[in-house]
């Protein structure tokens, strides 16, 4: 109950020193807090349901003995001991990373390299433009395990695969180049798979940056005597800055936990020289020895590098903006 105080001489006047409780909780929520909650309600169930409960439920199995078929036993420490120290496990793990990060920092910086390119080549003006846009973001559209069947059938070791069967029938040549056999390209095959398609979302996020700048911007700088690469490096790319960090974290997630090109091509070999984190994880936990809670493990181990990298990229973003 709110406290009453009477002051004054002829007339009684009551003030309220404390507001009701109803006006308490709508100034420290906010006037329509209710309406807000049962809208954020759905959102809240999603989350809980398809991020919070998954990624609960894989730390907790990966502190587990589980086997496909059998039940579960508490392991605590071991199976990431078992993949950091272990005699069957730590060397195919610490190869995997290696392989992981080699994978992603090839891929992710060829993309960006080519798709800044290909928008600034679109972003200027010349016949067939839009033909041109139509057919430079194709790959991006097809289903990736499209894409990836059909780079299969194109480097394919044998003479049914496209480039092995130009070289022999029109340009004479007599041995076979076995594309995903080999284990010093195989790697570099995949990647020339992850790069073709995934430059075209490069190409669109700076594309669509580049559509935001100024024509006035290039016009002043130049009357400044800027040439064309200064133009570049004074003008559009401080203006892209926010999109390329954007687009470079995405794209780094995406690859990085990406097992649809590898697992198409080469199933992590040859000789697991194409053996990524994900497809380590899928070989433990399914295809192999079934050890789910060893391959959940896998998975919690490389967690933090991406926590890393979100929060270094997020702060160059924001110090960026700040400086803007």
């Amino acid at each position: 109950m709110a406290k009453v105080v009477t002051v004054g001489t002829g007339a009684r006047e009551t003030i309220s020193l404390l507001a009701p409780r109803g006006r308490t909780s709508q100034r420290l929520l906010g006037r329509d807090w209710k309406i807000a909650w049962l809208f954020l309600f759905p959102l809240l169930i999603v989350l809980i349901g398809l991020v919070t409960y998954p990624f609960v439920a894989g730390i907790v199995l990966s502190l587990q003995h589980k086997v496909v078929g059998e039940t579960a036993t508490w392991a605590g420490l071991d199976n990431y001991r078992a993949l950091v120290a272990g005699d069957q496990y730590a060397s195919i793990f610490w190869h995997s990373v290696r392989v992981s990060f080699l994978y992603t920092g090839v891929a992710v910086g060829v993309k960006l390299v080519l798709g800044m390119s290909m928008a600034l080549l679109l972003n200027e003006q010349f016949p067939g433009r839009s033909i041109m846009r139509a057919i430079l973001f194709i790959p991006w559209a097809v289903p990736t395990i499209i894409v990836a069947l059909t780079w299969r059938w194109i480097l394919d070791g044998s003479l049914y695969g496209l480039i092995n069967f130009i070289r022999v029938e029109y340009l004479g040549q007599e041995n076979l180049i076995q594309f995903l056999a080999n284990p010093n390209i195989a790697l570099w095959a995949v990647v020339l798979v992850a790069i073709w398609q995934g430059t075209p979302f490069f190409t669109m996020m700076f594309l669509a940056g580049m559509q935001a700048i100024s024509s006035e911007q290039y016009e002043a700088a130049a009357l400044d005597g800027a040439n064309v690469f200064r133009r570049f490096l004074d003008v559009t790319l401080p203006a892209l800055r926010a999109p390329i960090i954007i687009t470079a974290l995405l794209s780094t997630i995406w690859t990085a936990n990406s097992i649809n090109f590898i697992f198409a091509l080469t199933r992590g070999g040859p000789v697991n020289a194409t053996m990524t984190f994900p497809m380590l994880a899928y070989e433990i936990g399914i295809a192999g020895a079934r050890q789910l809670g060893l391959a959940a493990a896998v998975s919690v181990l490389f967690f933090p590098f991406f926590i890393i990298a979100i929060v270094i990229l997020t702060r160059r973003m924001l110090s960026a903006e700040g400086r803007a």
